[in-house]
């Protein structure tokens, strides 16, 4: 019998059955459930503890069918290059389980499964402080610019009401003329806030970005010419289309022409330049002047709501473009140096795709 499994059993097979019981006693460790399938042979081959406790121990939904039901149910209608190595989430017996599907040599397939339950429970506590925290942010920014104007038609009306048997018609008129300033700088702020929802349901479609920007510099070079302002554009070699809501993508290109002539007003040869390049599956929107720039300091608050260093501003035009970007699913960075000009870049998906309704 000895000499029997000498000849059965090589020293190879013996380091093989080693590091299987070594592999199999790490995975038992791991705070991380995990399954393997074999995809031939239609059975689940390996489950470690975790994973048992993640399914209660339920022999049955640990079977290879049911796990394949339960947790890749697009496996017979997707490619593979669609499902493995994609994260997921399930709610299953009052817990959310995240799992990450991968294959190997085609023949089996390892699941990772963790709970998140908790952390999903913190992040959700975490964003509703956030969201309250900027609700009472703006809330209290839209108070204080209803405010200002509002006091100013009080203060105008009550002076005019108690002189107005004194008064001459042209003191009246101008009376009257300061009460609709105020008026109208009302329903600018209101509209402005109106621009938070009025595209929340976006149409992206294939727009191509060469005729784009042209027909939107078109539209708006007259008047940059009238302030001395001249405006170039340059599309990079590969850039094509771009996959947009035409009327986000104008409303986001205006404001941000917008701010650049306003940073132009006291530059010699002032400047405008668009840009298109590539960025790996992006494309990158480029507005660039040669403006006042903005400080270090200022750029730490340019997303906050009602935050402007113009005169007679909102604050909300970046935060709206920003918000625009967002739909569109892309996003958006700002540089500028004092005294030099600011770069606006916001990236926004490439490529050709038929209509979608995102």
């Amino acid at each position: 019998m000895p000499d029997a499994a000498k000849e059965k059993f090589s020293p190879a097979d013996t380091g093989k059955k080693l590091d299987h019981s070594m592999y199999a006693s790490i995975m038992e460790t791991l705070d991380l459930g995990i399954v393997i399938l074999n995809l031939e042979t239609s059975r689940l081959i390996f489950k470690n503890r975790v994973a048992a406790e993640i399914f209660h121990n339920n022999q049955s939904l640990l079977e290879y069918h049911n796990i394949m039901s339960l947790l890749l149910t697009d496996y017979a209608s997707k490619p593979a290059s669609e499902i493995f190595g994609k994260n997921y989430t399930l709610h299953f017996k009052n817990r959310l389980l995240g799992y990450t599907p991968y294959i190997a040599s085609d023949s089996f397939i390892w699941i990772i499964i963790r709970d998140i339950t908790e952390r999903s429970r913190l992040e959700s506590i975490a964003e509703a402080v956030n969201s309250m925290d900027n609700i009472s942010y703006v809330f209290s920014g839209i108070r204080h610019e209803l405010g200002n104007p509002i006091n100013s038609i009080k203060m105008t009306l009550s002076v005019l009401k108690r002189n107005l048997a004194e008064y001459s018609p042209d003191a009246v008129e101008k009376y009257v003329d300061r009460a609709m300033t105020e008026i109208s700088r009302v329903e600018f702020l209101l509209q402005a806030l109106k621009s938070f929802s009025i595209f929340e349901n976006p149409e992206l479609q294939s727009i191509d970005a060469d005729e784009f920007i042209t027909r939107f510099i078109s539209l708006v070079e007259n008047d940059l010419r009238q302030s001395g302002i001249s405006i170039g554009k340059a599309i990079d070699p590969g850039v094509t289309t771009i996959i947009a809501d035409p009327r986000l993508l104008h409303q986001v290109m205006l404001n941000l022409i917008t701010n650049a002539s306003d940073a132009l007003k006291d530059t010699q040869q002032p400047k405008i330049n668009i840009r298109a390049a590539q960025h790996n599956s992006l494309v990158a929107l480029i507005v660039e002047d040669n403006g006042c720039g903005i400080s270090r300091e200022a750029q730490a608050s340019l997303f906050k709501p009602f935050y402007t260093t113009k005169p007679r501003g909102t604050g909300l035009g970046l935060m709206i473009a920003l918000k625009m970007v967002t739909l569109m699913q892309g996003n958006m960075e700002i540089k500028s140096v004092k005294n030099k000009g600011t770069r606006v870049t916001f990236f926004i998906p490439g490529g050709r795709k038929k209509n979608a309704q995102s």
